[in-house]
């Protein structure tokens, strides 16, 4: 079984990061870990001075109307695999040819369009990580 949704659009300038990890039994929740995976990205809008939501009833982090953060999950046995894509230089013009995420109403965004400005990829995938451990209580074994 695969992580639902139609078509997505991965492309350069996107983190795209997909967790591999078993979930605690004390957060073994599907609806959670979606939950705690938007929270990740809405942290770091924030961290760029942009408030970054929620929109009931659909999956990502938006800012406005605009999706800027993507999730598809598949979780088997309480064990996760795929995840997010978060934009942060991608060309928008990729999402020209579908309907990204079913959102027939809403735009996709990036970090650099509402910047104005290119933004530091390794920089934003440090500030990604930093908020999964924080999210998630989470410290990788040796």
């Amino acid at each position: 079984m695969g992580r639902g949704g139609d078509v997505t659009y991965h492309g350069p300038g996107q983190v795209v990061g997909y967790p591999i990890m078993e979930i605690p039994e004390d957060r073994r929740d599907v609806h959670r870990y979606v939950r705690d995976l938007e929270e990740v990205m809405i942290r770091v809008c924030g961290e760029y001075g942009f408030v970054g939501r929620r929109i009931p009833g659909k999956s990502g982090a938006f800012v406005g109307d605009n999706k800027i953060g993507a999730i598809g999950v598949r979780i088997s046995r309480w064990v996760t695999s795929h995840g997010f894509a978060f934009n942060v230089n991608t060309n928008l013009s990729g999402f020209d040819m579908i309907v990204p995420c079913g959102l027939r109403d809403q735009g996709v965004t990036s970090l650099a369009a509402l910047l104005g400005t290119e933004v530091d990829q390794d920089e934003v995938e440090e500030r990604l990580e930093a908020r999964f451990r924080e999210v998630f209580e989470y410290e990788p074994s040796a």
